[in-house]
């Protein structure tokens, strides 16, 4: 289990957030602000999505550029080798184009080069393109470590229309692994109080309740117009919501307290199953954690609502779904990885409650 060593700083996000139609032709101007010459670094299909309408904004606002394509993990030793590749070709500048997996890494590479970031992500899945730090892996695929950063993104431009052609299974996931923040920051306890919670925790669990709210109200129908690649008022408040202000409430946590046996149940899935739950998103696993989550907070009386929920959006419901054979041996191996983390009470009550908290990805 990793050290968390905790910078005492807040870092809210990003320099500047836009979020519009028609922004890819955009791009060029913003990313201007910051660079002379970009390095782009973007996943294959997203930047096949993006490329016709994103790089000629960028010739015009006369930014020099290099494109590297990057289809692996986010790894310490890729960060390395693309940082090499960024600094040999004189670049100042990392831009990430893609999804979760890339705006991690293109954070990763511009720690590593002492260079900024601006991310364009191509998909709600995650709030991975705002949040000042990315989850780190082995060259293999297995759950390293998470890596906090000491600066903030620069920028963070979401084209509306590509949110709109990404796959109803995106937007899904992302809006599970939003709505998590809630049920995991009230880790072990029903009821939040501000008196038994540091400010910065309870503030960030009050915009997560918001978040909850809006999303289990509005996700439903932005799902809908995805469906039909429709950018609507439902698809942009999602959008917003999703990657801006779960970002904040992430960062708000320094990316710790907002999360908890969902996403210590995402690493264990991937360090232990990487191969079996390959094809699983991050915000699928999270969402089928919940279940345990809900149980271990106490309020197991939710889970049948969010399962409903979930269900509608065609989202697997259990740990066989994700690809994991749901085996005593196996829940086992998950529930000894959370009872190692810092979110779990040694106490006997706690363990107890934990075991029977397992029993519900089945």
């Amino acid at each position: 289990m990793e050290k968390i060593v905790l910078d005492s700083a807040i870092k809210f996000g990003a320099g500047r957030y836009r979020q519009e139609k028609g922004l890819l032709e955009e791009c060029g101007k913003e990313i201007a602000r910051f660079s002379k010459k970009a390095f782009l670094l973007a996943g294959p299909r997203a930047f096949e999505a993006v490329k016709d309408r994103l790089l000629p904004g960028i010739k015009e606002a006369g930014v020099d550029y290099v494109v590297e394509i990057y289809d692996g993990v986010c790894s310490y030793e890729a960060a390395r080798e693309y940082t090499d590749k960024c600094l040999a070709a004189g670049c100042d500048e990392i831009v990430g184009i893609g999804g979760g997996k890339i705006m991690d890494f293109s954070k990763a590479v511009g720690e590593t080069a002492g260079l900024g970031t601006v991310n364009i992500p191509t998909s709600i899945a995650t709030c991975a393109a705002f949040t000042t730090m990315s989850v780190m892996y082995t060259p293999e695929g297995a759950k390293k470590n998470c890596w906090r950063f000491e600066h903030e993104i620069d920028a963070v431009l979401v084209d509306m229309e590509t949110i709109a052609q990404c796959p109803i299974r995106y937007a899904a996931a992302g809006i599970l692994d939003a709505m998590a923040k809630k049920i995991e920051i009230q880790n072990g306890k029903p009821v939040m109080t501000l008196d038994d919670n540091k400010f910065d925790l309870f503030t960030a669990y009050k915009m997560a309740e918001y978040t909850y709210d809006v999303l289990e109200q509005y996700g439903p129908a932005a799902i809908e117009d995805i469906r039909h690649g429709k950018v609507t008022k439902a698809v942009e408040d999602v959008t917003f919501i999703n990657i801006a202000v779960t970002g904040v409430i992430a960062n708000i946590t320094k990316s710790f307290s907002q999360s908890a046996l969902g996403h210590m149940m995402y690493d264990g899935v991937r360090t232990f199953f990487t191969q079996e739950a390959k094809d699983a998103l991050h915000g699928e696993i999270v969402a089928v954690a919940l279940f345990t989550q809900l149980y271990y907070n106490q309020l197991s009386d939710k889970k049948d609502q969010l399962k409903e929920f979930m269900r509608g959006m065609d989202m697997p419901l259990t740990l066989e779904e994700l690809g994991v054979p749901c085996t005593e041996e196996n829940l086992k191996i998950l529930e000894d990885y959370l009872i190692d983390s810092p979110y779990v009470d040694p106490s006997p009550e706690s363990l107890t409650r934990l075991h029977e908290a397992m029993k519900q990805m089945k």
